[in-house]
């Protein structure tokens, strides 16, 4: 995207950001109430359009701005940045992956913020191990019958369509997977529950009962068998988005905790004074400023040379960001100490939200997994002569 429209586009996200969202982000989370008049907005400005051809009603695909707006909108509000680009996660399969005549009933509605999307993979039994799952579909003539059950299913409870991954072959591991689109009026499709959580409230995480459910053929993206690599293409993307919603929070928790610093007085002067406390706030700027530079270059790696070392990249920024960002929200709740503790002040709600940033889109432990296993079989990836 020509920089000068990419930074038209961040404007007018930092307006909408400080103008709307912010001023409801306690709101929000208090009521666990899914923000339906800000996704309006977002798809009025055509943000959800960034992942989405021209052809099909967007301005995309696009992979940097999504994540910069991501960012922008996780300093107001981490619940409203994963409302946003939760989008991006299910449209994408359909724009990679969908029949022509799946892009043009689907797309248009999703790029205008008229149809919510939502990706459904995790099981009860099934989470960091993608391939266990245990929910069917089973082919009877023009149809598939699937039956199973999925969970923390984002958006779920407000969803129109959703991208599905089933078993068509029980015994196939991985390449069992296939994947499909379920209008969520298809007969023996439940919305259930949305879950408690402690964060990221107004973001419903839901569960999903499929009885009997009937998909036409013509509903499935790609092959059988294809699912789990469809659902693998945004992974990267997605673990860059998780970083880049971290890195927002753990930015306006540093700024909330060096304004109080500067403003309250103890023991004759501000606090910011006191040794203990600057090292404090310098080992959070620190910190940011770390996981910025290795997200950044992750980025630029996975748009310009996608492949296992910019994987590797990937999974570094998620982990590095997200442990950054829960330490530094931690220690903006202690540098406001009782106040820290209070409602009336946003870290801990930040605090709250950035925790499931560890666990979302892979743990923190599969990402040490997948950076292990590609040291042990390519070598340290900053060395040129690495595998792209």
């Amino acid at each position: 995207m020509d920089a000068a429209v990419q930074k038209q586009i961040l404007e007018t996200v930092d307006k909408l950001a400080r103008e709307r969202v912010l001023p409801r982000a306690a709101e929000i989370d208090r009521t666990d109430e899914f923000p339906r008049d800000l996704y309006k907005a977002a798809g009025e400005l055509g943000l959800f359009g960034l992942w989405i051809p021209e052809e099909y009603g967007g301005i995309g695909p696009d992979m940097a701005t999504p994540l910069l707006i991501s960012e922008r909108l996780a300093r107001a509000s981490a619940s409203f940045a994963l409302v946003y680009s939760n989008c991006g996660d299910a449209c994408t399969p359909i724009v990679h992956a969908g029949a022509p005549h799946i892009k043009e009933r689907y797309l248009p509605g999703i790029a205008s913020g008229g149809i919510i999307p939502c990706f459904s993979l995790s099981e009860p039994g099934a989470g960091s191990d993608a391939g266990g799952i245990t929910t069917t579909a089973r082919r009877e003539g023009d149809h598939y019958v699937i039956d199973g059950r999925k969970c923390w299913c984002t958006n779920g409870s407000v969803g129109d369509v959703f991208i599905l991954f089933a078993k068509t072959d029980k015994e196939a591991g991985n390449k069992g997977v296939s994947a499909f689109v379920v209008p969520r009026d298809t007969p023996g499709f439940t919305i259930g529950r949305d879950e408690d959580l402690i964060g990221l409230r107004g973001s419903p995480a839901t569960q999903l009962q499929f009885d009997g459910a009937r998909v036409p053929v013509d509903h499935r993206l790609g092959e059988e068998g294809e699912g789990f690599k469809i659902a693998m293409v945004s992974l990267d993307e997605a673990r860059l988005n998780c970083a880049a919603m971290a890195i927002g929070v753990a930015t306006a928790a540093l700024e909330t905790a060096v304004a109080y610093a500067k403003e309250r007085v103890q023991f004759g002067k501000p606090i910011i004074q006191h040794q203990g406390l600057q090292f404090l706030l310098a080992e959070s700027a620190a910190r940011l400023a770390a996981a910025r530079s290795l997200w950044e270059q992750a980025m630029t790696l996975v748009a310009t040379a996608p492949g296992r070392r910019s994987s590797s990249f990937a999974a570094m920024a998620k982990l590095v960001a997200t442990d950054a960002a829960m330490q530094i929200t931690t220690d903006a709740v202690q540098t406001l100490g009782g106040y820290g503790l209070s409602r009336d002040f946003p870290v801990e709600r930040m605090m709250r939200d950035v925790k499931a940033f560890q666990i979302f889109d892979g743990t923190n432990q599969i990402q040490k997994m997948l950076i292990g296993r590609y040291l042990e079989k390519f070598g340290v990836p900053f060395a040129d002569d690495t595998p792209a």
